[in-house]
């Protein structure tokens, strides 16, 4: 499948990040942030010229997926509904130095990953853990050295079918997936896990998968 325009909540360095990277490979890129779509239009002309500002609450609209790059301390502002049954990459991560929502922190000592966490909190929503393992600097690189060393990029969700539109995205956008059985299996992404910030093509994330 092939993805025609994405959605992302968060402007700042990575949702940026991705809206470059997202254009260069001619899919189409909403963004929304706190602030309204005026307000954006001069840091978006410098970061991210081909970015279309809109309202959060429209993302959804005409997005076939909406990337969700805004810190865990903010989950609060997000409004839970605006998400309806969308597809919606949790490229968050959790950051043990920074606080998050009371919920959050309550989830998170049940014992469930960030991305569970979030797949509670927003629910109807489909989400899927991706684009959180690789820095900013890294998603913007050069798609030829992106090719050219087949970095792969993992990817967790309970919902197959979300998780497969997410591989092609990461195909679009020059990297090699790397699904990975559900959810919770997504804490191998995480900050200090074996994955993080790690060049890996797909044998080596497996392999470490599977370690």
């Amino acid at each position: 499948m092939k993805i025609q325009r994405i959605g992302i909540l968060g402007a700042g360095r990575a949702g940026t990040a991705l809206a470059r990277v997202a254009a260069l490979s001619e899919i189409d890129v909403d963004i929304a942030s706190t602030r309204t779509p005026q307000m954006m239009k001069y840091h978006l002309a410098q970061y991210a010229p081909q970015a279309h500002p809109v309202m959060a609450k429209d993302l959804a609209r005409n997005a076939e997926v909406i990337v969700l790059m805004v810190p865990q301390e903010e989950l609060d502002d997000v409004d839970r509904s605006m998400f309806s049954r969308s597809i919606l990459i949790d490229a968050t991560n959790r950051w043990h130095d920074e606080p998050v929502p009371a919920w959050f922190e309550d989830m998170l000592d049940a014992g469930l990953s960030s991305s569970e966490v979030v797949a509670a909190r927003f629910a109807p929503a489909r989400v899927v853990k991706a684009f959180n393992h690789i820095s900013h600097w890294d998603l913007d690189a050069d798609r030829t050295t992106r090719a050219s060393g087949q970095r792969a990029l993992g990817i967790a969700s309970d919902d197959a079918a979300a998780a497969e539109i997410t591989a092609d995205l990461t195909t679009q956008l020059g990297f090699s997936p790397v699904i990975l059985p559900n959810l919770k299996s997504g804490l191998i992404l995480e900050p200090d896990g074996p994955v993080f910030n790690e060049v890996l093509d797909s044998a080596q994330l497996k392999k470490l998968m599977s370690s």
